[in-house]
């Protein structure tokens, strides 16, 4: 699922919420470095169980402390049942500061006259 869909995690749930976590490395580590047997192991086994995690209504300030603290670049999303609604990576955060950064530049240069080259 990994490969079809061009994504480094996916979320795992259970009657509809957030159970876990499984990404590339996890696979990579856990199962590849391990010398498990791919076609017998289970993603329970290997997931990162109850995820930290973030309610859909925090600011991204909560949601980048959250993620400074627990040393995760992705955090699943959640709504105010519990079941998952999104998740953010810290590609996603990098990808909106480039961009603000680029507003906020454009922002700058817009205010000051050009000087006439001579």
């Amino acid at each position: 699922m990994l490969e079809e869909r061009n994504v480094g995690c996916l979320i795992v749930e259970s009657d509809e919420k957030l159970c876990g976590v499984i990404t590339d490395r996890d696979i990579a580590l856990k199962v590849t470095g391990a010398q498990r047997d791919p076609q017998k192991t289970t993603v329970k086994e290997i997931m990162t169980a109850d995820p930290i995690r973030v309610f859909e209504d925090r600011d991204l300030h909560h949601l980048t402390s959250l993620m400074r603290t627990y040393h995760v670049r992705r955090v699943p999303i959640v709504n105010e049942d519990h079941k998952t609604v999104g998740i953010v990576t810290l590609d996603d955060l990098i990808a909106l500061l480039g961009e603000e950064m680029s507003d906020v530049g454009k922002a700058i240069a817009e205010g000051f006259p050009q000087e006439n080259s001579l």
